[in-house]
């Protein structure tokens, strides 16, 4: 599983060279990394990947929104032991990743601050110890705060919420909040 967790990131930092060219508006990949699950004892790192396309649909009360592809890795590791007595050493890894697409819509609050709610079905897979969200389909909304920074650097704070909208054996869901960029810089 850890060389599963490598293989990502090394996916997330050499595709980002192919989208440098591209601007917040149309597309390009943010990355974002915080903590999933947050109100429980879950309490995942989750780094986030999301591809925002060129793709469009025209929603008459809505206005257009923009397609999205998400990929969500987590883990965590709870690494408890005693000095006395090196026999107690526990270990708990945490595995999950999330896998989705929906569609966003770009407020432009000023110049250089962006309110993006969206709208995300997708995958979820709970691996070891992960949380088990009670069904592998689930549902995410998501807002996003962010700051232009520069004309080719954008900053930003998520939050979002995922669950199964009951439809699983069970629907505890999770809140979780990222911090996040985006940058054009060739």
């Amino acid at each position: 599983m850890k060389l599963f967790i490598k293989f990502i990131t090394i996916i997330f930092i050499t595709t980002s060279y192919s989208y440098s060219e591209q601007t917040y508006n149309n597309s390009g990949i943010y990355y974002k990394i915080g903590v999933f699950d947050h109100k429980h004892e879950t309490d995942m790192l989750a780094i986030n990947r999301k591809k925002i396309t060129d793709n469009t649909i025209n929603v008459n009360f809505l206005g257009d929104l923009t397609q999205v592809y998400d990929l969500m890795v987590l883990y965590d590791s709870d690494e408890s032991f005693t000095l006395d007595n090196e026999s107690n050493l526990k270990n708990r890894d945490e595995y999950a990743f999330y896998l989705s697409t929906g569609f966003q819509k770009n407020f432009n609050a000023s110049n250089d601050f962006f309110i993006v709610p969206s709208f995300s079905v997708g995958l979820y897979s709970e691996f070891d110890q992960g949380k088990d969200m009670g069904s592998p389909l689930e549902f995410k909304s998501e807002i996003e705060f962010n700051f232009a920074i520069s004309s080719n650097l954008i900053f930003g704070v998520t939050l979002n919420h995922i669950s199964n909208a009951n439809i699983g054996s069970k629907n505890p869901g999770s809140d979780s909040i990222f911090v996040g960029f985006k940058s054009n810089i060739n």
